[in-house]
Formats: structure tokens, C-alpha cells, sequence
């Protein structure tokens, strides 16, 4: 009788967990992909809970990573758009990972704490999230997801 029970119990948790798979979305976030391309979903000012997300953000913007090690970098605005491209280092270490982005010359797309032609985005430890490290010299939190080309 025992056996009989365990034997319908198997059967009932087997037959529960063999739901339509094609449901579930799989989304391949490994760093070593591409093309990558990371939306802004989220910023942060420097004062505690200025924060705004979607169409409510100052700009709208988006970074492509191509597999060359070249980048795109795109900012939208209700006036216009501003586009640049460069070339970026990833970098991998005990931290996580990071991209380095080299841009070819002086843009009011660069966001950093330096000023020079460079910026530094990180993933999180999930890598789910791109951030950048403007953040830490007072600049906006700026925060990226991974999302489908178009």
C-alpha cells in the first residue's frame, strides 16, 4: 500500500512539472555574445530617492557592443538625437565584468568622473544590470538592461 502511495505521488509531481517549456523565456546574458545591446531603465540623482524611470527619464539612451570590440552609443531626447561610436576593452577580474569604452574624441555623450574620452560601465554580480561608474563622483545613476535588437 505504501509503495502503491509513493508510486502515485511520483507520478502526480512528474506529471506537474511537465508543462509546456515553450512558455519560459531564456534570455542568454553571457558577456561573451554579441552583438549586446543594454537600454537605460533607470536613473538616480545625488539626492536620496530622485529617481526616475521610463518616459519620466531626462533622455532616453542605449549602448550596441559588436563583437569587433567597436560600440554605439545612442541618447534621445524631445529635441534630438546624439549618436557616438568608439572601441571598448572588456574586462574581466575577481569584481566581475566591465566594459572600458574609448571614445574617438570629446562628446557630450561621455558621462564620467575624469573628463577625458573614456567611460567605465560594470555588470552587476547577476549580470543583469549595466551600471555606470559616473555614479561615484556625484553624476547620475544610470542603469541598463539587456535587451532583444531590433
Amino acid at each position: 500500500m505504501k509503495s502503491q502511495f509513493l508510486l502515485l505521488l511520483s507520478i502526480l509531481i512528474l506529471s506537474s512539472c511537465s508543462g509546456n517549456s515553450d512558455e519560459l523565456e531564456i534570455q542568454d546574458l553571457s558577456v561573451d555574445k554579441f552583438p549586446q545591446k543594454w537600454s537605460l531603465y533607470k536613473m538616480t540623482g545625488s539626492i536620496q530617492g530622485s529617481e526616475s524611470t521610463g518616459d519620466d527619464m531626462e533622455y532616453q539612451e542605449f549602448y550596441i557592443f559588436n563583437a569587433d570590440n567597436t560600440f554605439i552609443k545612442s541618447r534621445s531626447t524631445d529635441v534630438d538625437v546624439i549618436t557616438s561610436t568608439g572601441s571598448y576593452v572588456l574586462q574581466t577580474n575577481d569584481d566581475g565584468v566591465a566594459f572600458l569604452l574609448k571614445f574617438p574624441e570629446e562628446s557630450s555623450l561621455i558621462g564620467n568622473c575624469s573628463g577625458n574620452n573614456e567611460e567605465y560601465l560594470y555588470l552587476d554580480a547577476a549580470k543583469t544590470t549595466m551600471l555606470s561608474s559616473w555614479w561615484s563622483c556625484d553624476g547620475p545613476g544610470l542603469f541598463y538592461e539587456h535587451v532583444t535588437l531590433d
